[in-house]
């Protein structure tokens, strides 16, 4: 077991154990660098064959999430082995399994119940269709969670295999009994061989909504999947022939691909009998309804006119409701009316738009404040993209709502797969997006390709700056997005090994940006948006010209230019910094307080300390460290780091002493003994007392004052060096 505070790999930290199994633990654990919440499953390898089996699903479980890339799909982003110990780090998913609420409330609502298993199927479909083909084999609503937004996650994949088509039988049982379907545990003949494929997921996911819309668990007496109207008449025929189909013995007799299902679940009311007997009826009145229809035809018009009046006007409501609680920042309520006006008019973009984006201004100001945001953008996207994916009112073929879902893919999740699929789904000649999506589309293609030529996304980045530049005024806010994210692909990549660099391009094209953003004028963006834009774009040229003072190290007069104008733009970036939290009182910089805005703080003033070093302005560097100290000095996550860059500067200057005796002299000796001094009353400082790296420091500065200067003798030696070079400057 893990112990709370334990830090993995530098940079997760266990936060709390959250669920365990057999032989696995999960935690809660918190990125210390991105202030995001992750799971971390942990297995320890004691040797035992047991061990070695689970082991074996884990990795199982980790290769094939690597490579998925869908909403109801968890990801893995890091697979750590440390000690004999395996940690899979992966989405933390808040909310309870589909089983915790099933003992909780019992059998769900059918409507629920067709919404949970149209994600679920959309899930497994996307694994079916990976190369190779991925089946899952464990459905059951213990491995299905339900996110607070009402969404579904799938997780647990250590049955999973990757299907083999020439060789399509398993060489052991996996599975749970009630859920499995008869060829997990044999042949529909009996035989020992387990060929399970895609349609063994569906006969899961059968026996899965049969447990839920009945309660009834087919783990438990009378062991077998009745038709669910024994159990409950008032449940639909329809729902009850779809789960009827799904868990035939016979994989023949089942849906054969989990598309066929997604249509019947979408269209299981039409499947009722009832439903059948209406249509039959209204046949035999189409006539007279039609007679009815040329006498009333007027009078209809107008209702219908009235009641479309009705709906757009709630619709409107619904909008300016959400807004105004957005506006007082209450993102709960406001999301809740942005859904109320999707539920009522699924074809139109402004309240998908206005749904996502309150999304992720809650989590930016979560971030901002050193919080957990109450809403989870996943939620949001989720919803969005099973509209999307079952045509809810139409909402397939609305552009609009395509690019905002794949514009905050792209930027906002840096899911490139996803942003790829609904970038192409725009109409290339939309008018407002076609063009933009298909730049979009073949940036995402190219960077969620870690195979792609790192030249041939610059040039595309390259293309798009220029398409921006021409085809939008200073006047537009699209422009300024565009650039922000033209700038943050520039500053990712500008110091990647490619065939030419691409440092003066973006630093010519940032420049630009600056340059337009100080002419904009427009209603689309508030001072606070231009205030962000503004430093978004100075974070892309710090980066930018200390890659161009690196490239012309050789030569220094350039370099220093380089490095100034770096210097110039970290100024200009706390500046802005401290002028948007003062927009704020709920937000403070320096001290114990832990925010996003703190930690910008602190990476820019060792940013503009680094420049400084780097020109050899050694003062100019020391005030910076200095400086950070008196603002991070205090007991918060940077301030075991702020005094570690001090010291390491130390160390550099020391490698300096022969150039540079009297610095050395005078000032190295006094930090070095204030800095051993904080080493010693660690505990006003996060992360010294378990920092090793800190006692090496700390044993190597008290061997450098014992050989360097601990001695009169070395002193009175660095004076007369210096004054006999102060006399020959003066000729003398």
């Amino acid at each position: 077991m893990t112990k709370e505070g334990t830090v993995l790999d530098g940079k997760y930290e266990i936060l709390a154990e959250v669920g365990r199994g057999g032989m696995s633990i999960v935690y809660l654990a918190r990125d210390k660098r991105l202030n995001k919440q992750w799971a971390v499953k942990e297995i320890k390898n004691d040797g035992k064959k047991s061990a070695k089996t689970l082991l074996k699903g884990l990795e199982r479980e980790a290769n094939i999430l690597k490579n998925v890339d869908h909403p109801v799909l968890p990801r893995i982003v890091d697979i750590i082995n440390q000690d004999g110990t395996i940690y899979v780090v992966m989405d933390y998913i808040e909310g309870d399994t589909i089983q915790d609420r099933l003992k909780k409330e019992g059998a769900q609502p059918q409507e629920l119940v067709v919404e949970w298993g149209l994600q679920l199927a959309s899930a497994l479909n996307y694994l079916h269709n990976m190369n190779p083909p991925v089946i899952y084999r464990d459905m059951k609503p213990s491995n299905v969670m339900i996110k607070p937004e009402g969404g579904v996650k799938l997780i647990d994949f250590g049955t999973a295999k990757e299907y083999e088509i020439e060789n399509n039988a398993d060489t052991t049982a996996l599975g749970t009994r009630g859920y499995a379907a008869p060829e997990q545990f044999g042949d529909s003949k009996g035989r020992g061989i387990y060929n399970t494929d895609a349609r063994t997921d569906i006969y899961n996911l059968g026996a899965t909504l049969y447990h839920i819309v009945t309660g009834k668990n087919p783990c438990e007496p009378p062991y077998e999947i009745k038709p669910i109207r024994e159990w409950n008449p008032m449940l639909s025929s329809g729902l009850e022939k779809i789960i009827l189909k799904c868990t035939q013995a016979d994989p023949n007799d089942r849906y054969q691909n989990c598309t066929e299902l997604m249509y019947a679940l979408e269209h299981y009311d039409e499947l009722d009998d009832s439903y059948r007997k209406k249509n039959k009826k209204k046949l035999g009145i189409f006539a007279a309804t039609v007679a009815l229809a040329v006498v009333s035809g007027i009078t209809a018009g107008i209702g219908y006119s009235g009641m479309q009046r009705i709906k757009l006007n709630n619709y409107n409501q619904y909008i300016e409701n959400g807004m105004n609680y957005c506006r007082e920042e209450n993102y709960e309520a406001g999301t809740a009316e942005f859904k109320k006006a999707i539920e009522l008019d699924g074809s139109e973009e402004k309240a998908y738009e206005q749904y996502i984006q309150a999304y992720i201004d809650a989590t930016n100001k979560a971030e901002e404040a050193g919080t957990e945001s109450t809403l989870n953008l996943d939620d949001a996207l989720t919803l969005v993209s099973n509209r999307i994916s079952s045509k809810h009112g139409g909402v397939e073929k609305n552009n609009a709502v395509l690019y905002k879902l794949a514009l905050t893919y792209f930027e906002e999740e840096r899911s490139y797969s996803q942003a790829a699929k609904y970038f192409g789904m725009i109409d290339e000649k939309d008018a407002e997006y076609g063009k933009l999506a298909t730049f979009y589309k073949s940036i995402s293609e190219l960077r969620s390709d870690s195979t792609s030529d790192a030249s041939e996304l610059m040039q595309q980045v390259n293309d798009f700056a220029t398409y921006n530049e021409n085809n939008f005024t200073n006047q537009e806010a699209t422009k300024f997005v565009n650039y922000r994210i033209i700038g943050e692909i520039y500053s990712t990549n500008v110091s990647k090994d490619a065939d030419v660099s691409i440092a003066e391009q973006a630093s010519a094209v940032m420049e630009q940006a600056v340059a337009d953003l100080a002419e904009y004028s427009g209603s689309d963006m508030d001072k606070s948006a231009v205030m962000d834009m503004n430093y978004r774009y100075d974070d892309n040229l710090i980066v930018i010209y200390e890659q161009l003072a690196k490239e012309n190290a050789e030569n220094e007069t350039a370099a220093n230019e380089y490095y100034s104008m770096a210097i110039s733009y970290c100024e200009d970036y706390i500046g802005i910094l401290k002028m948007k939290v003062d927009e704020d009182p709920s937000i403070s910089l320096g001290g114990s307080s832990v925010n996003a805005y703190n930690q910008s703080y602190y990476n820019k003033m060792i940013t503009e300390a680094r420049c400084y070093d780097a020109q050899g302005k050694t003062d100019e560097a020391l005030a910076i460290y200095e400086a950070a100290e008196k603002v991070f000095g205090t007991k918060n996550e940077w301030s075991d780091n702020v005094y570690a860059e001090h010291l390491d500067y130390l160390y550099r200057l020391c490698e300096q002493k022969e150039q540079d005796p009297k610095l050395w002299m005078t000032k190295i000796p006094d930090m070095a003994n204030a800095l051993i001094k904080v080493f010693d009353d660690g505990g006003n400082v996060v992360g010294i007392d378990s920092n090793k790296t800190w006692y090496k420091r700390r044993d190597t500065m008290e061997m450098l004052k014992s050989e360097n200067y601990d001695t009169g003798e070395d002193a009175q030696a660095a004076d007369a060096q210096t004054e006999d070079a102060q006399s020959e400057e003066m000729g003398e």
